[in-house]
């Protein structure tokens, strides 16, 4: 809530305070500081938003789930199923209906695309059918996208509450490339979305570039599975992008085309695709506090792992696309779990 507040004022030295590696730049501020007020004209739209912002987590509450009898996995559908049902009092606050509207569009569009697991690589261009304009979500996605810039920005209060830690230079770049993507697709009116979805691949494939790290000579399909393990990996450095790209390199050879066949199924017009929730997570624990020259093991284990997930999922052109979730948090105990630090291979050998 903070964070709406130093966006809004311009206090840029507050909404920094904290951060140390790769400092949001006073111009990209400026950047986020106009694409708040461009979309805030008056203080009802101010207060709208924050009224999405408030309510956005309550999807949640294990016991909300639990009363609009959805998995609480998946906590867009939870919220948008309680506001459905009238559980929501928070939302009856905001009188004009036109306003209204827009924050439960936008919770639909939340239901089926989260943002941040197209920054991460989580999620397949499928999700992206959400934004299908028929029913013109112009105001709904502005809503949808600042929620998300704000939800980012307050990541992370928890351990220091000063300043938006979180929203860093290469964390602001990769939020609003997105947005911006998303947007010029919704635009269009086409089903251009694995297109969109494989141009924010490329994106990141360049500033990886830029930084001295070339992708190798591989098939496109390859390809497109390295680059999302770094999105999920959140990688950002030459150094860290080898080791990754050595764990998949070394993957044996029928690992890899199966993990590659999974990661490749945009949900679209080639069957179900599968969506590893959590996926990042899990691979941010899986790499907790391990030195860098033994990060290689802990890779393998996990891409091992995650080949598991998709089970044999791989694209089948002209069958009706879908998308299936597989819910990766169980396996926090394990990957947290002194055993998994001494020995990853039993990460490699799990199954859901």
């Amino acid at each position: 809530m903070l964070a709406i507040k130093w966006v809004l004022a311009g206090d840029y030295e507050t909404f920094t305070s904290g951060q140390n590696n790769g400092k949001l730049e006073e111009k990209s501020f400026v950047k986020l500081q106009e694409f708040f007020r461009d979309r805030l004209p008056t203080p009802e739209d101010v207060y709208a938003l924050i009224v999405a912002l408030m309510i956005d987590d309550i999807g949640k509450d294990k016991a909300l789930a639990e009363s609009v009898e959805i998995p609480e996995k998946n906590h867009g559908e939870v919220l948008l199923k309680a506001v459905e049902n009238g559980l929501v009092p928070a939302l009856e606050t905001i009188t004009d209906q036109a306003k209204k509207q827009n924050i439960i569009q936008s919770l639909r569009i939340g239901s089926k695309l989260d943002i941040s697991q197209i920054v991460q690589g989580e999620t397949v261009p499928h999700s992206m059918l959400a934004l299908n304009d028929s029913q013109n979500l112009h105001d709904a996605f502005n809503i949808k996208a600042m929620v998300t810039l704000l939800d980012v920005g307050g990541a992370a209060a928890h351990c220091d509450p000063r300043g938006c830690i979180v929203m860093t230079q290469p964390i602001f770049d990769h939020y609003m490339k997105a947005i911006e993507l998303l947007d010029e697709y919704r635009r269009k009116g086409n089903l251009g979305w694995p297109e969109c979805y494989n141009k924010y691949l490329a994106y990141r494939a360049d500033i990886l570039k830029d930084g001295g790290f070339a992708l190798p000579s591989t098939e496109d399909l390859e390809k497109h599975a390295l680059l999302r393990l770094l999105c999920m990996g959140r990688v950002e450095t030459k150094a860290k992008a080898e080791q990754f790209q050595k764990a998949f390199a070394d993957l044996p050879s029928s690992t890899k085309t199966a993990l590659v066949e999974g990661m490749s199924v945009n949900g679209i017009d080639d069957g179900t695709a599968i969506l590893p929730y959590y996926a990042p997570g899990i691979l941010s624990e899986v790499l907790r506090d391990v030195p860098d020259e033994r990060i290689v093991p802990y890779l393998d284990a996990f891409m091992k792992f995650l080949t598991g997930v998709y089970d044999g999922s791989k694209p089948e052109p002209g069958k009706p696309g879908a998308l299936k979730e597989r819910d990766l948090a169980p396996m926090q105990g394990l990957v947290k779990s002194p055993g998994f630090k001494k020995n990853p291979e039993i990460l490699a050998k799990a199954t859901l």
